[in-house]
């Protein structure tokens, strides 16, 4: 009886979270792993300092998924029928209180990590897109919260394995910055669901057309060049990068990168391959996180 429940509940966290593997779990794992490297710690330490990162990334996403999905039923019988409040595998009384414990445990887990601070700084980041309406406008959502989001998601992590010196909050800060300026890419897949919850995002803000227009032109020349950025925070400099061949390889390839994402946007314009389009964008961020220990 008890390893039903257990089993239940693990897949009642797994349909809250499944959408955000790739967004938050995987650069979880990736920045858990850079910093491990990066910091030349030793082998005997990787195993406990793993578990704690995986408890600290599930945690920090279930949190607000079902915030998330507490305020949006009604948007994912649009957009994700799937979910487990749509499906009725759990009520909405049961998840609220579900949410209170995953709150206390994640904030007890950053308490034990030593990121207190950077859980609390998500937690008022869920309510200010959960609860606060910021969610409803896509320069709220995208630009301010979830760059800060990811700030605190990337902080965290690399402060599980160690302090956070000036050039690594230089990389986390610019990554960061893209990261929020590209992902309106996501609203493109989900204007039925949105458009329900009255929400602003790029879409339905200025149309599709125009917002796939901003969107390429972004991917084409501001994204490339905030990302150059990125690569240059471990450098001496520009100069100093363009004498390095695989710098400026990787500086090339992001740019084509960039381009090819561009170029989706006008090619396949279904939710679905709009899906797919935003994640090549995501793909491209987990990829960056292991190249400080490179850079």
């Amino acid at each position: 009886m008890v390893v039903t429940a257990f089993l239940k509940e693990v897949r009642i966290i797994f349909m809250f979270i499944e959408n955000d593997i790739w967004d938050t779990i995987i650069p979880c794992l990736l920045t858990f792993i850079a910093a491990f490297v990066y910091n030349h710690k030793p082998l005997a330490e990787f195993p406990l300092a793993l578990l704690s990162s995986i408890i600290y990334a599930i945690l920090y996403i279930l949190t607000f998924c079902v915030c998330n999905q507490l305020e949006g039923v009604e948007e994912d019988r649009v957009n994700k029928p799937y979910r487990p409040l749509v499906t009725g595998l759990l009520t909405v009384t049961a998840a609220r209180k579900r949410n209170i414990i995953y709150n206390i445990l994640f904030l007890l887990a950053a308490l034990w990590l030593k990121v207190f601070w950077f859980a609390v700084g998500w937690q008022v980041i869920t309510l200010m897109l959960c609860r606060w309406g910021f969610s409803n406008h896509w320069y709220l959502k995208n630009v301010f919260c979830i760059t800060l989001g990811t700030i605190m998601l990337l902080g965290a992590m690399w402060s599980i394995i160690s302090p956070i010196n000036r050039e690594v909050w230089n990389f986390i800060g610019l990554l960061s910055l893209w990261a929020g300026l590209g992902l309106p890419l996501q609203d493109l897949r989900d204007v039925e669901g949105d458009r329900l919850m009255n929400r602003k995002t790029l879409p339905l803000a200025i149309g599709d057309t125009n917002s796939r227009m901003l969107l390429s032109a972004h991917l084409s020349a501001l994204s490339p060049i905030i990302y150059t950025c990125v690569l240059v925070t471990q450098s001496a400099g520009l100069a100093d990068v363009m004498r390095n061949k695989l710098l400026v390889t990787m500086a090339l390839l992001q740019v084509l990168w960039h381009w090819s994402i561009a170029l989706r946007l006008w090619l396949y314009r279904t939710p679905r391959e709009d899906d797919t389009t935003y994640h090549w964008f995501v793909y491209l961020f987990c990829v960056t996180i292991p190249l400080v220990c490179f850079l």
